[in-house]
């Protein structure tokens, strides 16, 4: 199977389409693989792997890394890679949630606010009713809290984790329990169920490639995501060194 595996500014992307990545998990899962580990790698998630260890690791040890933002397709494709566009990871999670619903597969969702989980489940009952919600659990537990929540996900054994919380605190939760938990896929999607519960919203479908995502959230919440643009600038100089 051709993962398209590349490596890359200390760490690896793998150049899949949507719908390759949608039909590799597919077959995973099928095949009993449990475990699989997913996770959507834009600038920041870049920048911030240069010094921190853990991230960098998380990430080499993915079974698959979409290229998930607008600069690292950008920079890939000035590199001469054969990459048509970016994956955004809440697009992924569409299709596995798609996928779910047409098996009617076990789903858990960790992180996010308590409100946006409640709004969350409630468009996914409407959308997807033959979609299993085994769970939910907002991202605001104490850390002493977080083995007892592990161990409650993998006795109810989702087909899928999305993992709701910041870089790189998902990358290390998978990294952490990947091999002990009972869970089919782990993917940290960061602000994806904001987006899907219609919280946060996302730009219209063809504005998407041009950057408009990361400036509207930034307009948004500039508190939060302006924080981000150290590490969106030391990805450009990375990029282009």
């Amino acid at each position: 199977m051709d993962l398209k595996e590349i490596r890359i500014w200390n760490m690896k992307y793998n150049l899949l389409t949507l719908s390759e990545i949608t039909s590799i998990v597919s077959r995973w899962i099928d095949e009993g693989k449990r475990g699989i580990h997913l996770t959507g790698a834009n600038a920041d998630t870049v920048a911030l792997a240069q010094t921190d260890g853990l991230l960098r690791t998380a990430i080499m040890n993915s079974d698959i890394v979409n290229v998930d933002s607008m600069l690292p397709a950008h920079f890939l494709r000035r590199k001469g890679y054969a990459l048509d566009k970016r994956v955004p990871t809440p697009d992924v999670m569409e299709e596995l949630l798609k996928l779910a619903d047409s098996k009617r597969q076990k789903v858990f969702f960790l992180g996010a606010r308590q409100e946006t989980l409640d709004k969350l489940h409630a468009i996914l009952q409407k959308e997807y009713p033959n979609m299993n919600i085994v769970g939910m659990q907002n991202g605001y537990y104490q850390k002493e809290e977080e083995d007892e929540i592990v161990k409650s996900i993998s006795s109810l054994a989702p087909d899928y984790l999305f993992i709701a919380l910041p870089s790189p605190e998902k990358e290390h939760f998978i990294l952490k329990y990947k091999k002990q938990i009972n869970v089919g896929v782990l993917y940290g999607i960061g602000g994806a169920l904001d987006a899907k519960a219609g919280v946060l919203k996302r730009p219209p479908k063809w504005l998407r490639g041009y950057g408009m995502e990361y400036i509207l959230r930034l307009l948004r919440r500039p508190r939060v995501y302006g924080k981000r643009i150290p590490l969106t600038m030391k990805f450009i100089k990375l990029a282009i060194s």
